[in-house]
């Protein structure tokens, strides 16, 4: 894909100076439950893709540069999403022979410049579907650490600094994990433990690893098919983290410290899309989609394995198509393409449907924030709908002139769009 020429003209620049430039950051030092609402710490920032607080401009421009604040060329391509903190932005990138080398690259929120880039090598099988890559997974971050996973099953964490803590060649232990899409799962970070769900149809795992040490707390295998849906953290009450993962076969809700099972169900997951947590709902997509009512039970503080979780709600209309479910406060989004489903998120009821005809292969997942929905399909269109209540309405068309298939973070009033070659920021002029 070729890049647009402001892109072409700044690259060079820009690939020249990463390898060199590092600025240290000092980090607010705080935990992933009192980080402020600015950060945007991992794949649909808190599982939600939901920033309430956000007032994001509704249209914008490529052409005419209209609310575009800065446009930037990273140092290879890359389909995961970005993550913000403070006043950085990381993005993974991958390039060179069969996109062997791999970046964690970090930008300023304030003018897009190169903060700091830090490459090696994969020793894992970087091969995937042309159209994915090996910097599909988004990385995640608990405010202090940044933990990049990539398709090669290549797994490495540097603080915000960009010093190297650790790196673990998940390849080396499990040489038979791997499939010709990507393994592009986004790792988790919950209650300090990196949780990977790495499952295809040869070595087929789930890991949890000590964000600290890097060391492997646990390992559990999983069932032998591809399935790219990635973990996600349930914060059952101040005492108690979960994580919640599925596939074809059920859905688990698992402890993130022992990898033990602490509740299954017999709920088959969709392969693409990813749960949402809105407390007290997991919210797991499939051929219906399935939500979990998780509270806390009286446990013995020695055993602490009692959860109070149960099926609250199961439809076959609610569910979405390769996106993962947005979610506010009461309500539920499904995209499925050119439509977007508003349902209850109490009860599965349907609510509205919206359809977005301009709209194909829509392969990221939606954000909210308080100016409303933004759906972005591949071709860096991006449309937004907000809700009306018992109806949606468009109110903003525009292009970002880049492929996109990465879903967007949102910090304070700003966008980020993680596009195929480049980083973009969206906000108000």
């Amino acid at each position: 894909m070729k890049l647009p020429i402001e892109l072409k003209q700044r690259s060079g620049i820009i690939r020249s100076c990463l390898f060199h430039l590092s600025l240290g950051m000092s980090t607010l030092g705080l935990s992933a439950t009192t980080l402020p609402a600015a950060d945007w710490l991992g794949f649909r920032g808190d599982g939600r893709s939901f920033a309430p607080e956000s007032n994001t401009p509704a249209e914008f421009d490529s052409e005419s540069g209209k609310n575009i604040a800065w446009r930037v060329a990273t140092a290879g391509r890359g389909i995961g999403g970005p993550l913000v903190i403070g006043e950085q932005v990381f993005v993974t990138s991958c390039g060179g022979e069969d996109e062997r080398d791999l970046y964690v690259e970090s930008y300023s929120t304030k003018d897009g410049s190169p903060i700091w880039s830090r490459p090696m090598r994969a020793t894992g099988r970087p091969f995937t579907h042309p159209t994915s890559s090996n910097a599909s997974p988004t990385p995640a971050s608990d405010g202090e650490n940044i933990v990049a996973l990539f398709s090669s099953c290549d797994l490495v964490c540097y603080d915000v600094a960009g010093h190297l803590k650790w790196y673990r060649a998940l390849a080396i232990d499990h040489p038979k994990t791997g499939n010709d899409i990507s393994m592009s799962s986004s790792p988790a970070v919950v209650d300090g433990v990196v949780v990977v769900q790495l499952e295809n149809q040869g070595d087929s795992f789930a890991a949890g690893i000590d964000i600290e040490t890097g060391k492997t707390l646990w390992t559990n295998q999983r069932a032998a098919s591809s399935n790219w849906s990635s973990p996600q953290p349930v914060l059952v009450d101040e005492r108690r983290w979960l994580v919640s993962m599925h596939n074809g076969r059920g859905i688990d809700l698992v402890d993130p410290r022992t990898g033990e099972t602490v509740k299954h169900f017999d709920a088959s997951g969709d392969g693409t899309a990813s749960a949402t947590y809105a407390a007290p709902y997991v919210i797991v997509p499939g051929q219906s989609t399935t939500a979990i009512r998780v509270a806390s039970a009286d446990f013995d503080d020695k055993s602490n394995t009692d959860v109070n979780a149960e099926i609250q709600w199961e439809s076959s209309k609610l569910r979405p198509q390769r996106c993962s479910p947005v979610a506010s406060n009461d309500r539920v989004y499904m995209s499925r393409g050119s439509v977007l489903i508003a349902g209850s998120i109490s009860d599965g009821s349907v609510l509205w449907q919206e359809r977005l005809g301009k709209l194909e292969n829509v392969w990221a997942t939606p954000v909210l924030t308080e100016t409303g929905i933004y759906i972005v399909s591949s071709d860096g269109t991006v449309m937004v709908v907000a809700d009306k209540g018992d109806e949606g309405e468009v109110i903003g068309e525009s292009k970002l002139g880049e492929s996109v298939l990465a879903s967007p973070a949102v910090s304070n009033d700003a966008l980020y769009f993680r596009s195929e070659y480049g980083l973009i920021k969206v906000a108000k002029e």
